[in-house]
């Protein structure tokens, strides 16, 4: 039998697999879902003829699913927990349906809003279930392999959408998300007991508004700057974005002195952990997204690798990631959170050392009896490893830091902080490689060698978060209380 940490409750053994199965069938659902909808963008144009409303496709689902993150999170400290994941589910798959029966780019934008919310808010009340239903030996093995998914979903997302686009057509996208929404639906439904919270408190509907307001004009701008659509120093985005940054302040402002039961408890906050978990995803997200996004342009226009010498690369960072994943789970058991996440950063931090001086002559990679010794899998691998291996470590320091009615909250932030990184991060690189790519290009120099010193200078910003990341990781306090389960 397997006993929870804060019930007296017991589960088997069985039950703890199915509802396992039952998140890890969700998250995968969300976390593919974004990237698959990438690839058929071409052919959605194509069908509504209204390029110029696709920016609003993309950031309509990126903002949805971070104000769903928190909104949900929160909720399920209010609220049956149970309920929370089901309903969740259901707005996916609700929003799934309707997507796929979409007659314009205007219903497709807000029937993806709908599946933002419910992917975005399924994500933290997952891993708060996980928290409150497996001991800590089980769930530390378990979160950093969930949270792993969305690694996984960076290269299998593109692949999977063109093969559904050109099998059987646009629409399908995202009535593929059915039957896994679907079988998790019952799964959890069928398995999972209610986890309702000790007493059912107000919901912060002010801070919930304040909340929409600045991460939608703060996420729109970047989310445009990244696809190219906009620059930073024009009006438009930075007068958003400024916005953004007022409405932040008053958000701050009402959820620390007006509030008493705020979205986001800032009493959270006063723990060291929850601080440094929040930096740590922050920077870990920035890295992830960048990464992944200018490995991707470097290989195809620069090396001009075929889509299958992508996909190869892509492994190289995300294979590593998965088992960094597993075995950092694994070393809970036996390191302080603190160890784990300063092996974790160090190994990111060491990747981008050969990454710094990547030109088009450099090869996708290099073996030797199937060690690498060179090329970009040589420096992704490290920096997989060491990206996987800090996820459980941050997830579950934020839950053990706080009170039991904050846990949905804790999860929730540190997820969110993850995406609010990637859009931040990705946007700034972007600026910047852009810049420097007309600067070499006004000297004389090639379209390829101008992009690989624009990417390998990117480089450079991502290992500065990596050290910044390491030393957010020095910061961290506590050990996974095993002892919990005798």
């Amino acid at each position: 039998m397997i006993k929870t940490r804060r019930d007296k409750d017991a589960i088997t053994k069985k039950q703890a697999l199915l509802i396992i199965l039952g998140i890890v069938l969700g998250v995968l659902m969300g976390a593919l879902d974004n990237l698959i909808v990438s690839t058929a963008l071409p052919d959605i144009v194509l069908n509504f003829n209204q390029p110029s409303v696709i920016p609003f496709l993309i950031d309509a689902y990126v903002t949805s699913s971070a104000v769903g993150m928190v909104i949900f999170g929160k909720l399920s400290d209010h609220y049956d927990r149970k309920l929370m994941l089901l309903i969740t589910l259901v707005i996916f798959i609700v929003g799934s349906v309707l997507a796929g029966m979409s007659n314009s780019l205007s219903e497709l934008i807000i029937f993806r809003i709908i599946q933002g919310l419910g992917s975005g808010g399924f994500l933290p009340v997952g891993l708060a279930v996980i928290a409150l239903t497996l001991p800590p030996k089980t769930r530390a093995n378990i979160t950093g392999a969930v949270t792993s998914f969305i690694g996984i979903a960076i290269v299998a997302g593109p692949a999977l959408g063109a093969f559904i686009v050109d099998s059987v057509g646009w629409r399908w996208i995202f009535y593929v998300n059915i039957p896994l929404g679907i079988a998790s639906l019952l799964i959890i439904g069928t398995t999972l007991e209610p986890l309702r919270p000790g007493r059912v408190r107000k919901f912060d509907v002010l801070g919930t508004v304040l909340l929409v307001a600045w991460v939608s004009l703060l996420l729109f701008p970047l989310v445009e700057v990244s696809n190219g659509g906009w620059s930073l120093g024009q009006p438009l985005p930075d007068g958003l974005i400024l916005a953004s940054l007022l409405i932040t302040a008053l958000f701050v402002l009402v959820e620390y002195r007006v509030v008493k039961e705020p979205i986001v408890p800032f009493r959270m906050f006063r723990h060291q952990s929850v601080v440094s978990s929040s930096a740590i995803s922050f920077f870990r997200g920035g890295v992830i997204f960048t990464l992944s996004t200018f490995i991707s342009i470097f290989v195809t226009e620069v090396l001009a690798g075929s889509s299958n010498i992508l996909r190869d690369v892509l492994y190289g960072f995300v294979l590593p990631m998965v088992a960094g994943s597993i075995i950092g789970g694994v070393l809970l058991q036996r390191l302080s959170y603190r160890n784990i996440c300063v092996l974790g950063t160090v190994l990111m931090t060491i990747g981008f050392i050969p990454l710094l001086n990547i030109s088009p002559s450099t090869t996708p990679w290099s073996f030797i009896w199937m060690v690498p010794v060179g090329g970009l899998v040589f420096g992704l691998i490290p920096i997989g490893f060491g990206v996987g291996m800090t996820m459980a470590a941050t997830t579950l320091s934020a839950q053990y830091s706080v009170e039991p009615q904050d846990i949905g909250a804790s999860s929730s932030i540190v997820q969110f902080m993850g995406y609010i990184g990637g859009g931040i991060i990705l946007s700034i690189v972007t600026v910047l490689v852009n810049t420097s790519y007309k600067s070499h290009i006004a000297l004389g120099n090639s379209p390829a060698m101008s992009m690989s010193f624009s990417i390998s200078s990117s480089f450079i910003v991502l290992f500065i978060m990596s050290l910044t990341a390491v030393i957010s990781s020095v910061f961290m306090t506590g050990k996974l209380p095993i002892s919990l389960e005798k």
